[in-house]
């Protein structure tokens, strides 16, 4: 009887966990989209007030602009801007180009050892325990499970020749085969596998071979905001 009745706490407890993560993964989809509609909307906006000789300088209320531009605009404009900025934006979506955590660079990409500097295939970042973990493009989820090295590993391949890899993961929430949008909710930080202290090991592949993450994300954008 005790036995059973532990079952069903950690059953209970797992269902729990499961509804929490989908709830915050949501979320995170919610707040991304309504961050891309807002920098989209900017742009195109921008490009009217361009188009229409509109001085953008200091002093231009960014948001009185349409009135007075649209019709000298015309649809056919619009409709080629919009179009053009959201093929830019598709395409974009899959470069992985975000940070993947806020944080602290504690260690850096050193692809060889001839300057006597220990491989490091990646990037890593040192942020608390349970701290989330973001995907930095679309794709599909190729790996989650354990890896000796890297803990609790996620793999995401982006179908256009980069994958992404994060490790040391305190826990995954998403599995193998899922689709993943940039900006998503995909793990917490953690201090699994060979790993001294909470942070996340960042690689980012193109064709198999390692790339700098720093040459693709904002490094100054990984400081924390608490």
């Amino acid at each position: 009887m005790f036995v059973y009745s532990k079952l069903v706490t950690k059953q209970a407890l797992l269902e729990d966990l499961q509804a929490e993560n989908q709830t915050l993964r949501d979320y995170a989809e919610r707040v991304h989209e309504l961050e891309k509609n807002l920098k989209t909307n900017s742009m195109i906006l921008e490009q009217m007030m361009e188009l229409a000789g509109v001085d953008l300088g200091a002093g231009t209320p960014l948001f009185d602009a349409p009135d007075s531009i649209a019709p000298e605009l015309g649809a056919s404009a619009l409709a080629k801007y919009s179009g053009s900025m959201s093929r830019e934006d598709s395409a974009s979506r899959n470069i992985p180009n975000e940070i993947p955590m806020r944080g602290s660079f504690s260690r850096g990409f050193a692809p060889d050892t001839s300057e006597g500097i220990r491989r490091h295939l990646g990037v890593d970042i040192a942020a608390r325990e349970g701290a989330p973990v973001y995907a930095t493009a679309d794709g599909k989820v190729e790996f989650a499970g354990w890896d000796d090295t890297f803990g609790n590993f996620l793999v995401i391949d982006h179908m256009n020749g980069y994958t992404t890899r994060y490790g040391h993961n305190r826990a995954l929430l998403v599995s193998v085969g899922d689709m993943v949008k940039k900006g998503e909710l995909v793990a917490l930080c953690g201090n699994t596998g060979k790993s001294s202290a909470p942070h996340l090991h960042y690689e980012i592949r193109y064709n198999g071979k390692p790339i700098n993450p720093a040459e693709l994300m904002d490094i100054k954008a990984l400081k924390q905001v608490d």
